[in-house]
This record gives C-alpha cells, structure tokens and sequence, in this order.
C-alpha cells in the first residue's frame, strides 16, 4: 500500500478523567486536564516557556492539584487539575496505554485505530500528513468536534512493542516505553494477531513540515483560574465532519501540502480565537514508587497526594541488568 500525505480527523473518547489511577481497559479511554511545564507560541509567534494548562490522553496516575468550582463556569470547563506521573509495573495487562503521546522532544502516535482493514490507511500516511485529535460534544442541540492535540508527521518506522529494545532505531523517552510500550506489549502476548503498528514522530517548531509543526491548545496558568474548555472546531473540507465522533475520517485521501498548510492554519486560527495558545512541548512526566501496598482514595475517587515518592528511573535496555518489563523494536521506513 502506498504512503499517502492525508488530513485525517481523528475521534476519540472524551469524557473527562475523575480518578487519580491508572485507567483500566474495562473502562473507555478519557481526556485529564493537567497542568505541565511546557513550551507554547503566541499568534505573533512568541515563543515562551512556562506552567501550562492543557487537554490530553494520559492514562497512567496523577496528583489532583485541585478541583474546579464548576458551580461559575460554563458546561465544557474541566472539574479536575491532575499533575501526570507513572508507576512502572511488572505486569500491564487490563491496564490503558496513552496514545497520542505529548511529551518530550516531539510528539509520539503509535498505535490507536490502526488495527482493522478498513483503517489500513493509518498505518501509511506520508510525511507532512495532520492528524487532528478530537471528541465529539453535543453543544446548542449541534454535533460539534473538540480539538485537544494536532500531529503533524515527520518520519515514522515500523513498531512492534513485543521485541527487545536493543533494535529501536531512535530514542523514545522511557515513559512512552512504560506508559505505551507496555500495555500494548502485554495486549500483543495474549492477542499476537493485533501485531503490525507504525509509529509517527511530530514535526516541531524547530523542525517544521511545509511550515507546520504539532501543538496542543494549551493556557499559561497565569491567564486563568478556571481552566478552559476544548476549543470546538470546524473545516469546511470533505475529511473532516463534526458530526462524525467514532472513526477517524481522511486517511485515504491523498492532499498537496499546501492544502495541508491551508487546513493546519485555520486550525492554528480557531485555536487563538477561542483565548489559547498553541502548546509544542511538554516535560516528561517523572516516575514514581508506591510507598506502601494500599492507595488513599478520597470519596471522589482520585488518587490523594503523599502515597508516591519520585525514584531513580531504570528501564531494562538502559542501563538496568533486570528482565524487561517494556519491549520495542522501529524499522524506520520513511
């Protein structure tokens, strides 16, 4: 099959996290409000560094920082600030793995809805392709589609989570490893027919694709005290359709970069129009260990502060001598 350069509008779910765990695969996958140190850039092109508020995938534990009176906002403001962390496990069976992946140096999609031939298409899409993530919302009696990241393709290479770490081509932060790699390994040792993935690295601001780079919405912390809700989006464009909220739509189509470029800024566009700015970094978040056996959980549910302690990181493959819990192997193809 060949590799196609597509704009492709990428439904997931998007019910707002309300726990502090790791979420479970018996349960949908979910969006948290965290707040990060990041990177962002200002609609004149300001670049700064600072605590940001953002939307995004991250399945694995946080600390609630603190809970939102919802009582004075509108109906799509976050009701939680989660700070993200992870606890490495010896097993992640039943447990979600987080994808797409917006922290470190570039942003990472490695996996979710590329299994199935009707979707084969993911698993190929060229260089200065643009995948927006999204959730649907019924807003004002409308299906209206929320934005929370836009990936931009830079390179990819094939992945398989089930082989050894000494074969990946690049380096990936150790947490995507734990928080990505090991779930979808420990999904793979009992479902080997799920196997075949490609990984997609994220064009940056100082490493562009025809201009364009990936970003998440985002807001200094500074600018808000309520927090913000998922800018609703629309493109008059034949891949993309707001009332579409289940499979991702676009990734058949071949499109010319500057039809790329032309939908990428009016993403960039609405994001800035709705008050935010546009997100390009986030730091890594850091690996914890469990001081006891048992979880304090407040009557909400979450994960209270003070059972985690930050530990030195070891994943088997760099540096440690143990058996590896996480597993990988990228054939870089394009």
């Amino acid at each position: 099959m060949d590799y196609k350069r597509c704009f492709v509008q990428f439904p997931h779910p998007g019910k707002e996290r309300n726990s502090g765990d790791w979420n479970e695969t018996r349960r949908k996958h979910g969006r948290r409000f965290m707040q990060v140190r990041g990177a962002w850039s200002e609609r004149d092109g300001t670049k700064q560094t600072s605590k940001l508020w953002v939307w995004g995938e991250w399945e694995p534990e946080s600390d609630l920082i603190r809970e939102f009176d919802t009582k004075h906002n509108g109906p799509y403001f976050p009701r939680f600030l989660w700070q993200p962390y992870y606890v490495p496990r010896n097993d992640y069976r039943g447990l979600h793995n987080t994808d797409p992946f917006i922290f470190g140096d570039c942003f990472l999609y490695s996996n979710c809805g590329q299994i199935g031939s009707s979707r084969r298409g993911l698993k190929h899409l060229d260089r200065g392709s643009v995948i927006a993530f999204g959730s649907g919302k019924k807003a004002d009696d409308e299906r209206r589609f929320m934005l929370d990241t836009v990936l931009v393709i830079r390179d990819s290479c094939a992945y398989d989570p089930l082989e050894p770490h000494e074969k990946i081509k690049f380096k990936l932060p150790d947490a995507f490893l734990n928080v990505t790699g090991g779930p979808l390994a420990a999904d793979l040792s009992d479902n080997p027919q799920k196997g075949g993935f490609r990984l997609y690295r994220g064009a940056t601001p100082d490493d562009p694709v025809g201009g364009m780079f990936s970003f998440f919405p985002a807001k200094p912390t500074e600018r808000s005290d309520a927090g913000f809700p998922r800018p609703f989006i629309f493109l008059q464009d034949e891949s993309f359709n707001s009332r579409s909220w289940q499979a991702p739509k676009g990734q058949g189509q071949d499109r010319t970069l500057i039809e790329l470029r032309d939908l990428w800024n009016s993403l960039v566009t609405q994001v800035h129009d709705a008050g935010l700015v546009l997100g390009t970094w986030a730091e890594v978040p850091p690996q914890k260990e469990h001081t006891g056996s048992t979880t304090n959980l407040t009557t909400h549910g979450y994960r209270s502060q003070g059972t985690t302690v930050e530990v030195p990181l070891k994943v088997p493959g760099c540096g440690s001598r143990a058996q590896p819990l996480v597993t990988a192997s990228l054939m870089c193809g394009i």
